[in-house]
């Protein structure tokens, strides 16, 4: 890799509650390979009383350049502090915050104080109407919004107003395979994968268990296997326990990329995901470029983007049409010059800013261009966020609550994840969802 004359420093921030992901596997290409390219990197990890915990984090990732950031005493304005005192202590020339919305405001205060820096960086990764909805209430004050897909990056410029030249969208890189990658043909067995976290809200996973049934009904071979984590686990073993039992389902936990290449990949003949919206899917697209067909959802920005191209190199359905993606995967064992069609071409997709190689360059062009940029400043929106505990609901002052809580040494305990470190202000409205989603279908309907 090409180095620069002067080293930058960076101080990514995210929440440490979620150890695997996509999010997370970006993170840790981040942090690996931007020294290549000139830029200290420093991942700062929200600690919390209960969810978050940055042990954890360490443990799964060792060789990464952690700090703790105390997220410990519950309330916004102890989280803001935290991230405030970081940048003191650290001096990055950019924050980058990957689904850590107190970095906004912290960031914001000191560029105001400071008079520019650091400069306030972004990650947008998937079409979530409320990180959009941040983006709008904070667009004077980033200086760099970085997003995964072409229907991401115009919802930002056009819905939230960010500047263009602010707003690149930089998909999740894919490193080519370790083994040669032949095109699937005939299959006696339809070798099915699932790669991802095994979560409903986001992924729809237990879309896998109708799924499931209806392959049985049809008396279709199959072979399925699960390689994840997440909450919905044990509700998705419970739901396809006769399957397992028979051998036709497995459940391998999680695989890091290195097994997911190895042992994974190379022997399927098609993966699924049944999202209702995404950015641009990395697992689907490792898979590709293994010659593996996704079955894949019409997720929100899946049209824009073109990398999943119906009956090109994948076969799609619409949402939660469960009939049609069992359908579509008995046309790969019923016509066998179709699965080698899909997968010969399925193989040659992941090239330019999609390949590994490719999406941290462009990372680290991005970062070098923002720092290019004078530094955004403009006022600090008024927000009007829900009471942070009893003394906020009784109309105490933040800063007064918190230091009467410190003075007896209370905490504020959460009672989820995104309580003690949240990925979002919680301020958005059904009128402004409903408004992104229209404008989502709108700009895809262009692309009919």
């Amino acid at each position: 890799m090409i180095g620069r004359v002067r080293s930058r420093k960076i101080l990514i921030c995210s929440p440490s509650h979620s150890v695997r992901g996509g999010v997370e596997s970006i993170i840790d290409d981040l942090c690996r390979e931007l020294p290549g390219y000139g830029w200290q990197v420093v991942l700062g990890l929200g600690e919390g009383s209960r969810f978050n915990r940055v042990a954890e984090y360490r443990a799964a990732y060792p060789h990464l350049p952690i700090t703790a950031i105390d997220g410990t005493k519950g309330t916004r304005s102890a989280r803001q502090a935290a991230l405030a005192k970081a940048c003191k202590e650290l001096k990055p020339d950019v924050v980058l915050s990957f689904r850590l919305f107190d970095a906004y405001e912290a960031v914001a205060s000191l560029k105001q104080r400071r008079g520019g820096g650091p400069r306030l960086a972004v990650a947008i990764r998937g079409y979530e109407p409320h990180y959009f909805f941040d983006a709008r209430l904070y667009k004077g004050l980033i200086d760099l919004c970085v997003v995964d897909g072409t229907l991401l990056a115009a919802a930002c410029v056009e819905w939230a107003g960010l500047e263009p030249a602010k707003v690149v969208s930089i998909p999740g890189g894919v490193r080519p395979p370790r083994r040669r990658v032949l095109p699937r043909g005939r299959c006696g067995t339809l070798r099915i994968g699932y790669v991802g976290r095994l979560s409903q809200s986001d992924k729809r996973i237990l879309d896998l268990v109708p799924l499931i049934r209806h392959l049985d009904a049809s008396a279709l071979p199959y072979r399925l296997r699960v390689a994840g984590e997440g909450a919905e686990g044990a509700a998705l073993r419970e739901g396809l326990r006769p399957q397992i039992a028979e051998g036709k389902v497995v459940f391998e936990g999680w695989k890091s990329r290195e097994e997911l290449y190895e042992t994974v990949y190379p022997q399927l003949d098609c993966v699924v995901n049944f999202s209702a919206a995404e950015g641009v899917t990395i697992t689907g697209r490792e898979a590709m470029a293994h010659g593996v067909v996704p079955v894949i959802s019409q997720f929100v920005g899946q049209r824009a983007e073109a990398q999943y191209i119906h009956g090109v190199n994948s076969l799609t359905f619409a949402v939660g049409d469960i009939p049609s993606a069992a359908a579509n995967m008995a046309r790969l064992v019923n016509e066998p010059e179709l699965l080698a069609h899909l997968s010969a071409n399925a193989a040659g997709t992941q090239v330019g800013k999609y390949s590994y190689s490719g999406s941290l360059a462009a990372w680290a062009e991005a970062l070098d261009r923002c720092l290019e940029r004078p530094p955004s400043l403009a006022p600090l929106p008024r927000l009007n966020p829900a009471p942070d505990g009893r003394l906020a609901r009784l109309g105490i002052p933040a800063n007064v609550a918190q230091l009467m809580r410190d003075a007896l040494r209370r905490r504020h305990e959460h009672n989820c994840p995104g309580g003690e470190w949240p990925t979002g202000s919680g301020l958005i409205m059904d009128s402004e969802h409903a408004e992104l989603m229209r404008f989502a279908a709108e700009y895809e309907g262009g692309y009919a």
